[in-house]
């Protein structure tokens, strides 16, 4: 009876635990009594019982912290340095380098085990041409963590270091094992680019195509290197690579028949044979037709007019996009009437390629009346964007010989609209536009719209330079020779290794007298190098007349071709010539010089100066 009874008055005997659960309660409460009562009844067995296995999962805990302690702490400091890896990371992408170089330090002194740390603080020091980044290859070494990209990074950093030996036995002992991908034939182009180094890149691709016949890109590959090293032999043997590739009716074989339009010579029969290989390709589309038709049109001039015939009668039922690249051959081999013969206006109204190419169709025509009347159509507002309608009416004002200030308005208008919508290809003809027409104000303007939108849309490279190299042209004509520096300063930042425009850069800093110094040495390292270069000659001579060293700035004038110089530069040679005594030689120069001639300011200085008795 008392074992029956319920011991604890509080608790309610109608509610008890879910079945399941009763097992462990009643073990529970057997070692751990709930209550006074509960621990009077409790047996010196289950007494014992439970002090053991509390002593035990206490000695558990203790020796699984102390062997887990240090990977725990070694887990927080990795997660932090994840932390601080992916703050730089963001940090780079915003162009925030320094402050992201700063944060993978920090990163790797809170976790030097950290890989995330280790290998980004190892593409940085890449970047930066240190030698540090050996160090950080060979903790990854260490840890057995190597990627393939690491290897190709390695491989970077040696280039950077100027170590081409290393680098190229490391690339050829990484090409033996890695398949050769687009970002690893790239890295082998720099280090064995040239053509007389480029024998260990085709005797590594060609035992990989050997060992593996069937990965056609290695092929393709292996027949582009053997095209570019020159060699006779090779390239008979790239070539009929690149046709066996070519005959499939596959992807592949129409890239490798872009591949072999893209070649600067080609015989008579390759030539031939890719006319017909383009036009009957299953892949291919009216992009590749067309393709075929420019290169029949130039290998058979004399049929040209049957060839545009033939292919008009082809193209008369297409619509719309089949249609366009065919149209825009046509503007481009100036057939507007077989453009009009074959494309109805009511049907041009309704596509933007279309129309645009039907109205430069018009305006070789000289019809501009039809030009005026659809610019002006409300309809073309839904078809052709606002950009390119002020394009045209800019246009019309040129070719009706409108006012010039009319003219102006509406480039300008057209330049305001590029700059709003972000194209930087309608900015860079627009600014080509201006320059052209003599309106180098507004071309300047528009070439620096077309930088920033291309930086800020990642446009390919070759934009940039257009537009760096026509506002160079541009300030040059505009004669404001503060607005050059700039332009030269910003060109040498983006391209630091393009020497046209660090002697550009060089030359107007020495107009202008900055940084003289730096920039004689500049101007000495590129003389250097190409010590018969008549511009470089001028620009240490002028660095030398800056800092007052008459004599050896004369020095350099000597056995200098002044064709090789515009007319300021004549003047700036003159005038040297004069303050180092040479009096006559400077008046036979400046008599030469046209005294209207486009100069530099400071140009115009030293022509006066040189002319003045």
């Amino acid at each position: 009876m008392l074992w029956n009874q319920n011991i604890d008055p509080t608790k309610d005997p109608a509610k008890k635990p879910f079945l399941l659960w009763r097992p462990f309660v009643a073990a529970w409460q057997w070692l751990v009594p709930p209550t006074v009562a509960h621990r009077d009844r409790q047996s010196p067995l289950a007494r014992w019982i439970a002090t053991f296995v509390i002593v035990s999962i206490c000695t558990t805990l203790v020796v699984v912290g102390i062997i887990y302690a240090q990977p725990i702490k070694n887990s927080i400091k990795n997660m932090r340095a994840e932390r601080l890896v992916k703050e730089a990371r963001r940090m780079a992408e915003n162009g925030q380098m320094i402050n992201a170089v700063m944060q993978a330090q920090e990163a790797y002194q809170k976790a030097p085990e950290s890989l995330d740390a280790i290998r980004l603080n190892f593409e940085y020091f890449t970047l930066m041409k240190r030698d540090t980044a050996l160090y950080f290859y060979d903790k990854l070494k260490e840890r057995d963590a190597l990627t393939s990209a690491d290897k190709q990074l390695y491989v970077r950093s040696l280039i950077n270091l100027g170590k081409p030996k290393e680098a190229s036995k490391a690339l050829e002992e990484l090409m033996r094992v890695e398949q050769p991908g687009e970002a690893l034939m790239k890295l082998a182009e720099e280090v064995w680019g040239q053509r007389e180094q480029n024998k260990p890149l085709l005797n590594v691709l060609r035992n990989y195509t050997q060992i593996h016949p069937e990965d056609k890109d290695s092929a393709l590959r292996l027949a582009k290197v053997q095209i570019s090293s020159g060699n006779p032999t090779e390239v008979g043997q790239g070539m009929e690579t690149l046709w066996n590739l070519a005959d499939q009716d596959d992807t592949l074989g129409l890239q490798t028949l872009e591949y072999i339009n893209s070649l600067p010579s080609l015989t008579p029969e390759d030539i031939n044979r890719l006319i017909s290989r383009l036009k009957t390709h299953p892949k291919g589309d009216h992009r590749h037709y067309v393709t075929a038709l420019q290169r029949e049109v130039r290998q058979f001039p004399h049929r040209k007019k049957e060839i545009v015939t033939t292919a008009a009668d082809k193209y008369r039922d297409k619509k719309r996009d089949q249609l366009l690249p065919f149209i825009r051959w046509l503007v481009e081999e100036s057939e507007p009437l077989q453009i009009l013969a074959i494309l109805p206006e009511e049907e041009a109204k309704t596509h933007q390629g279309l129309l645009e190419n039907y109205l430069n169709a018009l305006t070789m025509l000289n019809r501009f009346g039809d030009v005026e009347r659809l610019v002006n159509d409300p309809k073309i507002k839904d078809v052709l964007d606002p950009t390119t309608v002020a394009m045209f009416k800019a246009h019309l004002a040129y070719v009706l010989k409108k006012p010039a200030e009319e003219l102006r308005s509406k480039l300008i208008a057209a330049k305001d609209m590029a700059e709003v919508n972000g194209r930087y290809p309608a900015l860079l003809r627009i600014a080509q536009y201006g320059e052209d027409r003599g309106h180098f104000d507004i071309a300047e303007d528009a070439y620096r719209l077309t930088i920033r939108a291309a930086q800020r849309a990642s446009a390919p490279p070759r934009i940039e330079r257009e537009a760096y190299t026509g506002l160079i042209k541009a300030c040059e004509a505009n004669q404001n020779t503060e607005t050059l520096l700039q332009a030269t300063q910003a060109a040498v930042t983006r391209w630091p290794d393009d020497t046209s425009y660090v002697e550009r850069n060089l030359y107007v800093s020495l107009l202008v007298g900055k940084n003289t110094e730096l920039a004689l040495r500049n101007a000495q390292k590129l003389l250097q190098i190409q010590p018969k270069d008549d511009q470089r000659k001028l620009a240490v001579a002028l660095a030398h007349l800056r800092l007052q060293d008459i004599q050896q700035a004369v020095s350099y004038l000597q056995y200098m071709d002044l064709n090789q110089l515009s007319e300021g530069q004549r003047a700036v040679f003159a005038s040297i010539a004069r303050s180092g005594g040479f009096r006559e030689e400077a008046a036979g120069v400046i008599k030469a010089i046209n005294p209207k001639a486009h100069m530099l300011p400071e140009e115009k200085r030293c022509f006066e100066r040189a002319l003045a008795p």
